[in-house]
């Protein structure tokens, strides 16, 4: 997770890390919401690429008037980089929602933290606790569950798999740009990074009602809430508290995919997001004890 250059968490800090955080997922899932709803009539390629137009406008102006220091940085190559992850992940996750129920998917991209640590442990050095591998291992029991091997097994059920590879690629790229580096300007130059590597999906572009145009703003606009109120919510509070509030992305999913695409959520999908849920907050929980 980015460095964030905070003061000690205070109690009164760590109450308002927790809306904040909750908050943050329910940007994020309305972001996925609606990029698959764009995506049925609209090429994917250009979808993701305005919607980082957005964010990137909007961090730029937020960086200039709040923390010009946030628009330099000496890693420039490595956040290229996390942008093509970022970018990656925004099409897998866009690709799995056209395909799968919201609750199933995010099940499944959910093992993205449980990923991280692996990759920590061989890029990064970090080791991994015994209680951490019991939990990895029941993280990975739990994607088992929700890809629900009694049932229908898709080609698409790769797709948030995949998006759970590239986004821990990602976790893993800010651990290690983080220790350098702010979270503003870790968001920012993420951004950019997926600007840069989105633009290729312009090749795709067809023109678009003023309808969706709006909703591509609304789009960028929560994504780009969403990170504020994440990188709000590690200020304030220990990874330890923030954390396992990612994890209520697959409550808003369960919501949303009800509401506005009449899905109802698998027993299997629901009983495995909970399984790998609890195993990433296992995860933190155990990586703090000393």
């Amino acid at each position: 997770m980015a460095r964030t250059d905070a003061a000690p968490a205070s109690s009164a800090g760590s109450w308002v890390a927790v809306p904040m955080m909750l908050g943050a997922m329910l940007c994020l899932t309305l972001l996925d919401s609606l990029l698959k709803h764009l995506s049925v009539h609209h090429p994917i390629g250009p979808l993701v690429f305005f919607r980082n137009l957005v964010q990137v406008t909007v961090l730029l102006v937020v960086a200039r008037a709040a923390a010009p220091q946030a628009l330099r940085t000496q890693q420039l190559g490595l956040h290229l980089v996390r942008g093509a992850c970022l970018f990656a992940t925004t099409v897998l996750i866009t690709l799995s929602l056209g395909h799968l129920p919201m609750a199933q998917t995010y099940a499944l991209t959910f093992s993205a933290p449980l990923m991280a640590t692996l990759l920590a442990l061989v890029f990064l050095g970090e080791r991994p606790r015994t209680a951490q591998w019991v939990c990895m291992g029941l993280g990975f029991a739990g994607v088992l569950i929700a890809l629900d091997p009694a049932g229908a097994l898709s080609l698409a059920m790769l797709f948030p798999l995949a998006q759970a590879m590239a986004n821990a690629v990602f976790y893993v790229l800010t651990r290690h740009a983080g220790r350098l580096e702010g979270a503003l300007t870790l968001v920012l130059w993420a951004g950019i990074g997926a600007l840069v590597t989105g633009s290729v999906g312009l090749v795709s572009f067809q023109p678009m009602e003023l309808n969706a145009w709006l909703l591509l703003c609304a789009a960028g606009l929560l994504g780009t809430c969403g990170q504020l109120l994440m990188a709000g919510a590690f200020r304030r509070a220990p990874t330890a508290v923030v954390s396992p509030l990612v994890y209520s992305q697959i409550v808003w999913a369960m919501l949303l995919g009800f509401l506005l695409f009449d899905e109802v959520p698998s027993a299997s999908a629901i009983v495995g997001g909970l399984v790998v849920a609890a195993s990433g907050i296992g995860v933190v929980r155990f990586g703090r004890v000393r």
